[in-house]
């Protein structure tokens, strides 16, 4: 007689058990089916007055048997004594691993002379543990990850189609293409994401004769200038407003001597007065812009709330050029060739290539976004002179990166190289994220068994512990960094001489000009008073 009670309810199993206490003595074999729990029901209330002989199916080197489970002469409580698969799992079987050889340099592990990746080596590793199971770590035929050709794989997953290898233990994405060769195992062992890999180019000191002027955009300036004319004109008219008839111009000094105060004369012309009382509020204008201040009092409370909203706005003006311009001197600014795919796409001078064989061949070639669209042509036209920007030959890739001027699209394991290798630059291409798993065959017996291992290892932490541990990968010390804030050289100021120079001249023709003023009206003061009244003109 033959009892499925792997789903029957706790009063079904009473039953079954009374019915067959029942039965006469007779030779009469019972098969019941059932999982670990109702295994462990049936043992529990069954006792010893049946004789019963219990198998289980578990794996030995020649494939699945069953296996013989001896009961103890107690009350059986952990499903682990009825069931011995769950304690010895695989009971060691070797499983067949394929895994890519690691190019990187870094995040490797040697296994039978052969580098591969370190992270999920040592989460196949927990798994072996787990389920107690050997393995074997076999190359794929292609190095690389495979590819769809006419319906046959190459790299990893053609072995998997192939059925060559049991599990396929690297972080590989999930992407709809594989599942018709394999099935992925969860829940994922990490995030994986996409970037553009390129060598940081080499620091060149720039011209710093216009240094003075990097602060602000030429828009700011403009504004402000713009600022400093309509402010200069609110001042003037609100001035002349307040003196009609006089223009007095009290000079501050430290003495405040009254001989050092300037009235204008009420003759004078509108223009000149005009003239002067702009001249004024230019120089005003100017020692505020410089945080300054002005020699120039007023006692009109409407002409001190002007001046004092500028003083505002210089001030703020100034502490931000200021600030930027220190930043400037004290920190090695560093600005990447481009900051995303569209501006990768216009650099005519950079190559750039990808992996054929990763999912980033499957990213660039199906999306409709222009600047994707207008990479994947790039790399395209660029292939026919040059076949290595689409080869599945990581090494080849890295080399033309470190060579300069060329761009690696590759995913998140690669991207480590910032890390590894200080020259290095990574910036995100803002393409879809995906999710790295293990993949087994399609259809695979042990693909139940992995899931549940897997989810294990990531409820109880080691999964997550495993991975930042990996990801540690660069040596303490390895980067230097460079020390702040830097020294300036005088290249860095060069442009400084440029307005003391300047300065310096006009100061200089300003006084040969005076000087030569200065013999002039000599000349015309010993001449007599013709000479005299000339001098007074030119003076006015």
């Amino acid at each position: 007689m033959d009892y499925d009670i792997s789903s029957s309810t706790e009063e079904q199993l009473n039953r079954i058990l009374r019915d067959m206490d029942n039965v006469p003595q007779l030779h009469m074999n019972v098969l019941l089916l059932c999982n670990v729990t109702t295994t462990v029901s049936v043992l529990r209330q069954m006792g010893h007055c049946t004789k019963a002989r219990m198998w289980t199916l578990v794996f030995n080197p020649h494939g699945r048997a069953f296996r013989d489970v001896a009961l103890s002469n107690g009350a059986v409580t952990n499903p682990r004594n009825a069931y011995p698969n769950i304690n010895f799992g695989f009971n060691g079987r070797e499983l067949t691993v394929v895994m890519k050889d690691n190019h990187l340099g870094f995040g490797f592990v040697t296994v039978n002379k052969r580098r591969v990746y370190a992270y999920p080596f040592h989460l196949l590793k927990r798994l072996s543990q787990a389920m107690n199971f050997s393995y074997r770590v076999i190359p794929p035929r292609e190095d690389e990850w495979g590819r769809n050709i006419n319906g046959s794989w190459t790299g990893v997953f053609g072995m998997l189609q192939r059925r060559e290898a049991d599990l396929a233990a690297d972080t590989l994405a999930m992407h709809t293409d594989r599942l018709a060769v394999s099935d992925y195992i969860l829940p994922a062992v990490s995030e994986s994401k996409q970037f553009i890999l390129y060598k940081k180019e080499d620091a060149v000191e720039e011209d710093n004769l216009l240094i003075f002027l990097r602060p602000f955009q030429t828009f700011v300036y403009s504004m402000f200038g713009l600022s400093v004319i309509t402010y200069i004109c609110l001042l003037s008219f609100v001035r002349l407003i307040h003196n009609k008839d006089v223009f007095i111009s009290h000079v501050a000094s430290e003495g405040k001597d009254s001989d050092r105060n300037v009235d204008l004369d009420n003759n004078c012309s509108a223009t000149t007065r005009v003239i002067q009382t702009t001249t004024a509020a230019a120089f005003a204008t100017y020692g505020a812009a410089v945080k300054q201040g002005s020699t120039i009092e007023s006692s009109f409370d409407s002409d001190r709330i002007l001046v004092a909203g500028w003083w505002i706005f210089t001030t703020i003006f100034s502490a931000v050029y200021c600030g930027t311009i220190m930043t400037m001197f004290a920190v090695k600014s560093e600005s990447p060739p481009f900051s995303n795919m569209a501006e990768l796409a216009a650099r005519e001078d950079y190559k750039m290539g990808y992996d054929p064989s990763s999912v980033v061949s499957n990213l660039l070639q199906n999306s409709k976004w222009p600047d994707v669209v207008a990479v994947t042509q790039r790399v395209k036209e660029l292939s026919t002179r040059d076949p290595d920007v689409l080869t599945s030959n990581i090494t080849k890739h890295l080399q033309k990166v470190r060579e300069g001027k060329y761009a690696f699209i590759a995913g998140s394991m690669v991207a480590e190289l910032e890390s590894a290798e200080c020259r290095f630059k990574a910036i995100d291409a803002k393409l879809n994220r995906f999710l790295a798993v293990f993949y087994l065959p399609k259809c695979s017996p042990f693909k139940e068994d992995f899931d549940k291992s897997m989810y294990l290892l990531a409820e109880s932490g080691i999964l997550q512990r495993t991975y930042q541990e990996w990801y540690q990968s660069t040596p303490d010390g390895k980067c230097q960094v460079e020390e702040y804030p830097k020294t300036v050289s005088l290249v860095n100021i060069q442009g400084i001489v440029f307005p003391v120079a300047l300065g310096l001249t006009c100061g200089f023709i300003v006084l040969v000009a005076e000087i030569v003023w200065h013999k002039v009206k000599q000349k015309l003061y010993q001449r007599g008073p013709g000479g005299i009244l000339l001098v007074s003109k030119l003076a006015w």
